[in-house]
């Protein structure tokens, strides 16, 4: 399609951490003891960065904010993220930069433990994007407090705005104020049973598209126009790391909209984008080639 030639240029804002990851055969009982993991490594963390790399890796034009400290860990965030290609303005946090401890069970399952969670609430200065986010195709805005202050700014500039809720319970007000600012909405059903009804009352209120992941039982998408869609999971030959899976669900659906898709295609291709993604040790497998 002529009209969709152009790469899809995204903002992100927020959500960026160095991780350690620890794998092992199963997670430990709450009690003093020693255990084996059956391998680690450090990798660039959190769902903002996560989202970032998946699109780059997919071909998108990709700006991301985030907070990181004058630290090593800054400092390896940085130039990973660079060398992808990604846009990176990242704003000195006095708190050092949010390292996370995740550990990993066979079956992908995550405990994830905040070794820093970094600065809660920052002095934002929204100026630094704001044209970026303008001439965007879409904003994704992480639901944390330090990212509230870009909320009022963004609906300004009238661009699409995602927002990803995580394993949301409908139960913790911290989100509302994203919510409602929200043209589009990614969640898991972990935590929520009644999601797809969550999910309806969010369209009926005039958020654009709503999508559900389920891990390894696949995904669900919901609109207006096309109501519901549920597509299963994409195979994979061996699964290395589930990190970064929504977020490259999330990428592959709104790079293939963007060029043209249809909703259940797109779904589809958010499926593929997320396998492609556990089959790898970080957040997104390599950026691709150009052409």
């Amino acid at each position: 399609m002529a009209g969709r030639a152009q790469a899809l240029k995204a903002l992100i804002l927020g959500g960026v951490a160095w991780n350690t990851m620890v794998f092992l055969d199963a997670f430990p009982d709450a009690r003093p003891q020693t255990v084996f993991a059956r391998r680690s490594h450090e990798a660039v963390g959190s769902s903002g960065a996560g989202k970032a790399m998946n699109l780059r890796h997919l071909g998108a034009d990709v700006t991301l904010w985030g907070l990181i400290g004058d630290d090593e860990p800054g400092r390896r965030i940085r130039r990973e993220v660079e060398e992808r290609g990604i846009d990176f303005v990242g704003v000195t946090d006095p708190r050092g930069t949010a390292r996370h401890v995740n550990l990993m069970d066979a079956a992908g399952g995550r405990i994830s433990i905040f070794a820093n969670a970094g600065s809660d609430t920052f002095d934002v200065d929204v100026s630094l994007v704001e044209g970026v986010a303008a001439s965007s195709d879409l904003v994704s805005v992480t639901a944390f407090n330090h990212c509230r202050p870009f909320l009022p700014m963004l609906k300004e500039t009238g661009t699409p705005i995602w927002v990803d809720l995580h394993d949301y319970d409908a139960v913790d007000r911290h989100h509302d104020a994203f919510i409602d600012v929200a043209d589009g909405l990614l969640m898991s059903s972990t935590a929520m049973p009644d999601w797809r009804r969550f999910l309806e009352r969010r369209v009926g209120a005039g958020t654009g598209v709503a999508l559900c992941t389920h891990g390894s039982a696949g995904a669900s998408g919901l609109s207006a126009e096309e109501g519901w869609v549920d597509v299963p999971a994409a195979p994979v030959d061996e699964v290395v790391d589930t990190n970064g899976a929504g977020d490259a669900f999330f990428a592959g659906f709104v790079v293939a909209r963007h060029a043209g898709a249809s909703f259940i295609d797109a779904l589809h291709a958010g499926a593929a984008a997320a396998s492609a993604t556990i089959q790898s040790p970080d957040l997104a497998p390599q950026p691709l080639a150009p052409d």
